[in-house]
Parts: C-alpha cells; sequence; structure tokens
C-alpha cells in the first residue's frame, strides 16, 4: 500500500511539475569550413565534427582566420563559451553526411543554429548551408 501511495504522488509531481522550456534558436551563423579548421592551434589534424566546428570559431575570433562566408555569433567570441563547443555539439541533432562534410577536404558551407531555452546554449545543430533543409532547433 506505501509502495503504491509513494508511485502515485511520484506521478502526480511529474505530472504537476513545470515542462522544460522548448530550445528555441538563439542565434545561427553561417560558416565555411576551410582545411584551416581541420587542424588545432598546434597543426595536428582534427577527426572530430565537433573539434572542426570549434576550431572554426576559434579561428574568427582569436586568430583572425576568415574565410569567405564566415559570419560572427554572439556566443563564441567567449573562449569559456567556445570551449563548450564540443559538449553542445553531442547535444545536438547529428548528421552522418554533414559529419562527413565537415570533415572532407575542400570548403564547406554550413549554417550553425546555437539552441537553448534562454541566454545559455543547450545544444548546436549542424546543416546544409544551402537552402534546402534548416533543421533549427
Amino acid at each position: 500500500m506505501k509502495t503504491a501511495l509513494t508511485l502515485a504522488t511520484l506521478t502526480l509531481a511529474t505530472a504537476l511539475a513545470p515542462a522544460a522550456a522548448p530550445a528555441q534558436v538563439m542565434a545561427s551563423y553561417y560558416a565555411t569550413i576551410g582545411d584551416e579548421d581541420r587542424r588545432n592551434s598546434r597543426g595536428a589534424r582534427l577527426a572530430d565534427p565537433a573539434a572542426v566546428i570549434q576550431q572554426d570559431r576559434a579561428n574568427f575570433h582569436r586568430f583572425g582566420i576568415r574565410h569567405e562566408g564566415d559570419h560572427s555569433d554572439p556566443f563564441f567570441a567567449n573562449p569559456d563559451l567556445r570551449a563548450q563547443i564540443p559538449a553542445l555539439y553531442a547535444r545536438g541533432r547529428r548528421f552522418g553526411p554533414m559529419e562527413q562534410a565537415i570533415l572532407s577536404p575542400g570548403p564547406h558551407y554550413v549554417l550553425v543554429f546555437v539552441c537553448g531555452p534562454r541566454s545559455q546554449p543547450t545544444h548546436i545543430n549542424v546543416d546544409y548551408a544551402d537552402g534546402d533543409s534548416h533543421m533549427g532547433c
């Protein structure tokens, strides 16, 4: 009886708890992923799409390496937020062909969505910047 009452109380509490705020597009930016973005600051090749996205933002904000089509963003000039890019990417939607393109030679134009319910990003989604399909948040 006590177990059934506890389970009923937990069920009711869960049902009455406020729902998490849905993720919204906090910002978006276009980036051209170039060969410089696929190497870290010491010149080592990057094998993870999240690391490439992070290096792209470091190149843009810290090192002044900008490709045609690179746009600014309101978050990743801050090195602490830039350090969160791998975790933000891991929590976002993954798309295998997009990840392969990021790692492949040559320039690739992407659209990055910075997502979250308020002022702190919770995840990022990366999509082709071809105008066909923008996943948003």
